[in-house]
């Protein structure tokens, strides 16, 4: 079925006055802009004194493409590195040019695809990333290097209408929480916005499109035919070709979830165009509204906290993720109801919530067997249940009447905690949980943290 939804006629101009005013908001002051220039030009000018000849500085991101949200502080910077170099010796002088280069300064060293230099200076986060300098069609050696097409290929085909239209994008992804490419939002990216935007043309089209898309395949270049693209991904709930590498899907960490919320809002700011589209406010319940929000839902509430395995937030978040699913499936293996589930996690803390309809069960369980015109399989059914307080027929059906070993749901967690690994729990995030404890979250919600993770869970809406 095709959905065909745009601005009707009634608010076709309120919706087109309202994308001018949004994209006027978004665009950087001049104020920013000079002060981005100033820092910039100051970082670069710092790093060429500290560089020999044959490694270039090169201004990536979206910065250099034009594409930056107001107050949108943040400059990427790289040091390209000749071919002559080897990966591992970019990686160890390209960090010891940036701490040279930014000596005095507070700096500290992140880990993306390598690692890399981070400083602020004015108000400004300066990513310092070393990388090789590559042209179109030369092979990748590290991750990284393909910015610097990006940037190339983006700014050939970009003006200033389709700026503002990226910058609307961001901000509209932003407002329902997919907008980054991190693990912990599993959204889009500011890379795949822009592909977006030039493959469709407007903001508008995109949102019109979107609300048919059903396992979207994106290919600007043409590098597939057919089903080539999707056959190559298959799992990808969008799938979007980097046009500088036929082999990599720029939007590989989107989850389904992810674009499902755009492709409904999309919907919705088409039928009702209005600035809560880009700038609705996340609300964080009073401890009094949880309470009564919780307690009227008549479930049970278990919410464990451990400490945060000292890893990067994108091997965090995935293996906390992991680390939760390992539990539910532990849960409902043992016939626990499972309503929903939630996790949160800083670099203090992790959290997981967990919503069952009872937390305990009742002593006994109720197993049924195999037909019994299968007799082998019955007298196996019979030999692996005969500790049952009774094995009876149902039916066509031999069923066994067990005691349950644990019926309580925190005691279970606690029991296959103590050989997490087993059951698929990382091995960072084993040794965390072996400091765990059980919070009560009615008399937690005097944690901002625990608020914001019960306000997200208990007041979600499309």
């Amino acid at each position: 079925m095709v959905i065909n939804i745009a601005f009707t006629s009634k608010n076709m101009g309120k919706g087109e006055k309202l994308l001018k005013e949004v994209a006027a908001r978004l665009r950087p002051s001049k104020k920013e802009i000079e002060n981005l220039q100033n820092v910039q030009q100051w970082a670069v000018g710092r790093l060429e004194k500290v560089l020999p000849a044959d490694v270039e500085v090169g201004v990536m991101g979206s910065v250099a493409k034009g594409t930056a949200l107001a107050q949108n502080n943040e400059i990427d910077i790289f040091l390209l590195f000749g071919k002559k170099y080897e990966a591992a010796q970019i990686k160890k002088k390209g960090l010891e040019f940036a701490k040279k280069a930014m000596r005095g300064k507070k700096w500290e060293v992140n880990y993306a695809q390598h690692p890399y230099l981070k400083v602020y200076e004015k108000g400004v986060k300066i990513d310092i990333v070393p990388s090789f300098k590559i042209k179109e069609g030369e092979g990748l050696v590290t991750a990284v290097d393909r910015s610097q097409l990006h940037k190339i290929w983006a700014n050939a085909r970009l003006d200033g209408k389709k700026r503002d239209d990226i910058r609307l994008l961001k901000q509209f992804l932003k407002n329902i929480g997919v907008y980054g490419a991190q693990a912990r939002v599993e959204g889009f990216s500011g890379y795949l916005c822009e592909l977006l935007i030039i493959n469709y043309g407007s903001f508008e089209r995109l949102l019109k499109e979107a609300c048919a898309w059903q396992r979207p395949v994106i290919d600007i270049e043409g590098h597939y035919s057919g089903e080539g693209a999707r056959e190559l991904f298959p799992s990808a709930a969008i799938v979007v070709i980097d046009p500088t590498d036929r082999k990599r899907n720029v939007s590989a960490v989107v989850s389904q979830t992810s674009l499902s919320r755009f492709i409904y809002a999309s919907r919705e700011f088409l039928k009702n165009p209005a600035h809560m589209h880009f700038f609705s406010q996340k609300e964080v319940h009073s401890p009094i509204k949880l309470k009564k929000m919780m307690r009227g839902r008549g479930t049970a509430l278990l919410l464990l906290k451990c400490p945060s395995p000292k890893v990067v937030e994108d091997i965090l978040w995935p293996q906390l993720k992991k680390s939760a699913h390992a539990m539910l499936a532990q849960l409902k293996g043992a016939e626990f109801r499972v309503f929903g589930h939630y996790f949160y996690a800083d670099k203090k803390d992790s959290f997981i919530l967990i919503e069952l309809m009872e937390e305990k069960l009742p002593a006994v369980r109720h197993v049924i067997g195999p037909y019994i015109w299968h007799g082998e399989h019955v007298q196996a059914f019979e030999k692996e249940h005969e500790r049952a307080i009774n094995l009876h027929l149902e039916h066509e059906r031999i069923v066994a009447i067990e005691r349950r070993d644990i019926r309580d749901a925190k005691e279970l967690v606690n029991a296959i905690l103590k050989n997490a690994q087993k059951i698929g729990v990382p091995s960072t995030f084993a040794k965390a949980l072996k400091s765990k404890e059980w919070l009560n979250i009615y008399s937690s919600l005097s944690d901002k943290r625990v608020r914001s993770i019960a306000s997200d869970y208990f007041s979600r809406k499309l």
